[in-house]
């Protein structure tokens, strides 16, 4: 392996922090191949092929050649959530071309939901979960006591490319003016001065008027901007887990009707959702911000870094290919060579705080296990008084019921022997009094 090489196929990954994040780290020394064509002759020390540019015909038919030689592994890296527009509404994109199946051995995903999905379109034993090794060094401290109590900064953002033909965009536009048209008919919300941030693309900023129209590169960087917001609105992007990271709350802004494949505790589809969703994500409810975080780790493996995960993960690839290229025989592979962090996702549940979910129930504000025990004790003594107590009670009941129908019956009786007198004498059965009248005596 020491002679080996891991080919990184992307013409940017210097400069890219999908590859910047783990490169220093590799196992295998690094190159960067920036320019290859369908016919790219393949390194004889190539000890693996890495890259998550995997969708265009130069790349698909050069990762094809290799994959079905099978004597160097392929690992493709997933830079970030499925976005289902992408995936089945992006008209520059053939059809199958994103996982439809994945041209190479391996699929390293961000999260349980993500394999899930992939593997559902044909991709049994490909999925590793991995995480995002770039997400590794975000900060998960929650409350920030720097955030002013009187102000509310929500950022509404975008993806890089929030749009795939003019009719998503007109949708997008239409849903970032809505919010601007809200705030400024709200300037004050929730007795707090409302700020919006604006980190737009595809030069909507320019187009609303807001925020600052420059160039991605020299923007404030998005880690910066998150730590300074109180609440995050965005489009389908990977900027939705990398706000609920640092546990903000944080809504989709989404006039699409599309499926989504993250859920969230906040969605915005219309603007007469605007002012309620907003209210929430000003004083967001625990509930809401437990299934948040529920999806977070169901999306994002991030129970411990991802980096060392993807370093084992390659390899393994690695030494899977020495053993075919040594013995003659094709690559052969696990289901899953990374198993931790499933089982981590399934084994792991932080208690929650049963007294926050429910803040209005006094009961679960006691954390006194003596005062608990003795307010146990008692009732389980008046639970073991009770069936007795009913029984005497349901016994009372009867004696009552019995009464009645005895009385039921006497009444009865005499109704029937006043109807028989009348039939004798021939009497007739008096009138009943008119309202507003008084009775008077028969003449």
């Amino acid at each position: 392996m020491s002679d080996l090489k891991a080919y990184i196929l992307c013409r940017f990954a210097e400069t890219s922090s999908i590859y910047t994040s783990w490169m220093s780290q590799s196992p295998l020394p690094v190159v960067v191949v920036d320019e290859y064509l369908p016919d790219w002759p393949v390194p004889a020390d190539a000890g693996i092929l890495i890259t998550h540019m995997h969708y265009r015909w130069e790349e698909l038919n050069a990762l094809r050649k290799v994959f079905d030689e099978n004597q160097i592994p392929i690992l493709i890296l997933s830079d970030g959530i499925l976005e289902y527009r992408n995936t089945w509404e992006h008209p520059d994109l053939v059809d199958g071309s994103l996982f439809q199946p994945v041209f190479g051995h391996k699929l390293a995903c961000i999260g349980n939901g993500q394999a899930r999905v992939i593997e559902s379109w044909g991709n049994t034993g490909k999925c590793e979960v991995v995480g995002l090794p770039r997400l590794d060094q975000v900060s998960q401290s929650g409350e920030d006591d720097s955030r002013s109590a009187d102000r509310f900064r929500l950022l509404v953002a975008t993806a890089s490319t929030p749009a795939f033909d003019d009719s998503q965009r007109k949708t997008v536009l239409q849903s970032v003016q809505a919010i601007k048209d809200w705030s400024d008919q709200n300037p004050v919300f929730s007795g707090r001065r409302l700020e919006l941030v604006w980190r737009l693309s595809d030069g909507l900023e320019s187009q609303l008027g807001v925020g600052d129209d420059v160039a991605i590169e020299d923007r404030e960087p998005l880690s910066q901007v998150l730590d300074s917001v109180d609440a995050v609105l965005t489009t389908p992007s990977t900027i939705y887990l990398e706000s609920v990271l640092r546990k903000l709350p944080t809504a989709w802004l989404d006039f699409h009707n599309s499926p989504q494949y993250i859920s969230s505790a906040w969605t915005i589809s219309s603007s007469n959702q605007i002012d309620s969703v907003v209210s929430e994500l000003a004083s967001p409810p625990s509930h809401k911000m437990m299934y948040q975080d529920f999806v977070l780790h169901d999306q994002l493996a991030n129970q411990t870094p991802a980096t060392p995960r993807l370093l084992k993960l390659i390899r393994g690839l690695v030494d899977a290919g020495c053993e075919a290229r040594e013995n003659g025989i094709p690559i052969c592979l696990p289901s899953r060579i990374l198993t931790e962090e499933r089982e981590q996702a399934d084994a792991d549940g932080e208690g929650i705080d049963i007294a926050a979910l429910y803040p209005g129930n006094e009961v679960f504000e006691n954390n006194d296990p003596q005062r608990l025990q003795i307010e146990l004790s008692a009732a389980i003594k008046r639970l073991e008084q009770l069936p007795y107590e009913l029984a005497e009670k349901n016994k009372y009941i009867a004696k009552l019921m019995r009464s009645l129908d005895r009385s039921r019956a006497r009444v009865e009786d005499m109704h029937n022997r006043v109807v028989a007198i009348r039939k004798r004498f021939g009497v007739e059965p008096a009138l009943p009094p008119v309202e507003g009248r008084g009775l008077v005596d028969d003449e």
